[in-house]
């Protein structure tokens, strides 16, 4: 992993022609993370849900949830602005900073951002989908700069890309989105290629503030970097986070005092669900958490050894390793000067959102570009 101390940097300083000329990229595919979609709380799927349940009186409530969905996200946006968020003058800026090319977008298709399995499942298969529809010339690549666990739906993207034939039956069925036309389409194009899928040698990531969850998959990617807040806590151990238990004083979670606090909550036995996806996030469990390492009793303390509910106990237990840095890609760990801009009510903007808020802050963009653009740079 890397250190860096960033400053802000002038927004007019120019272009940054190096992505494309240097890097071939001619897309960039801005994804927000949970909370801020159109169903963050799976309120108008099970709307949906309770309407095919019903013989009469499924009408209203379908277009209730239709109404949900088309007003939760502007609401949220206007709330949440750029901190924790990508808006349009985000979008905006990253257009004008990067000149003509590459082209600067938002996914086609909005996702719900609900924080479980099956919604980040949901976005990777429709990140595959829209790569599919809208193919790349051969020289050319996309990169997709994702938020807190937009990250992750990219780790699922990544396995997808591999395209080992087993691994992607397990995770299509476990999903149980048979009827889905969308799944459907990606499932057998995904039959049809070879493995890894061609699409993996045009593909690259960039992850702000993403938790540490799923496993990524080397062959399903060209570069992966990560991008964490972060201040080190532990001279013996500079790259550990500040572990969520045992339990901080609320003022330093607030400020933002070890850098991104949300990063190293939102981790394993976190998620929420909806009725409707408690079934498929029971089955994708199973498949994208495979490989995580169980919790070794021995080295909790006893008040987490006597605890009798075994969820609250493990969870505790991973949130003491201070898992900062993903396994795959080039951890860059980035503490941040202060700007001088705040955010109400007087709140630092480093500091918003639990340290979690820069990451997609527009005073920040031109900064974090810069160092996502060296960092490429290093290894031509």
């Amino acid at each position: 992993m890397e250190f860096h101390r960033l400053s802000v940097v002038d927004p007019s300083a120019g272009a940054l022609a190096g992505l494309h000329v240097r890097h071939r990229i001619a897309r960039i595919v801005l994804v927000h993370g949970t909370f801020m979609g159109e169903d963050p709380f799976g309120i108008s799927s099970t709307l949906n849900a309770l309407a095919d349940n019903l013989s009469l009186g499924g009408a209203p409530l379908r277009l209730l949830a239709g109404q949900l969905r088309e007003r939760t996200q502007p609401l949220v946006t206007r709330l949440a602005r750029d901190l924790g968020n990508y808006t349009e003058d985000f979008r905006l800026l990253f257009q004008e900073l990067v000149g003509d090319d590459p082209q600067v977008e938002f996914p086609q298709t909005p996702w719900s951002s609900e924080n479980h399995h099956l919604a980040r499942a949901e976005l990777a298969v429709m990140l595959l989908e829209q790569l599919l529809s809208r193919p790349l010339a051969e020289d050319q690549r996309v990169l997709f700069w994702g938020h807190s666990h937009a990250g992750n739906a990219f780790a699922i993207l990544s396995n997808l890309l591999a395209n080992h034939p087993g691994a992607v039956d397990r995770f299509f069925a476990a999903a149980g989105r048979r009827a889905d036309a969308r799944w459907q389409s990606v499932h057998a194009a995904l039959k049809r290629s070879a493995s890894p899928h061609p699409l993996a040698r045009q593909v690259l990531f960039a992850t702000f503030g993403t938790p540490v969850r799923y496993g990524w998959d080397t062959a399903g990617y060209v570069r992966l970097l990560h991008v964490n807040f972060h201040r080190v806590h532990d001279r013996n151990k500079p790259s550990r986070a500040r572990p969520v238990y045992p339990p901080w004083n609320v003022a330093d979670i607030l400020s933002g005092a070890s850098g991104d606090w949300v990063q190293a909550f939102a981790i394993a036995g976190t998620d929420t669900t909806s009725i409707p996806a408690a079934k498929a996030n029971s089955s994708l469990a199973e498949v994208l958490e495979s490989g995580l390492v169980p919790v070794d009793p021995s080295t909790l303390p006893m008040t987490l050894r006597l605890t009798p509910v075994a969820r609250i106990r493990d969870l505790c237990g991973r949130w003491m390793q201070g898992t900062r840095c993903h396994a795959d890609g080039e951890n860059l760990l980035v503490d941040y000067t202060a700007s001088g801009d705040r955010t109400f009510p007087g709140i630092p903007i480093e500091s918003a959102v639990m340290g979690h808020g820069v990451a997609t802050s527009i005073r920040w963009l031109p900064a974090h570009l810069r160092l996502l653009e060296q960092t490429l740079d290093s290894t031509i």
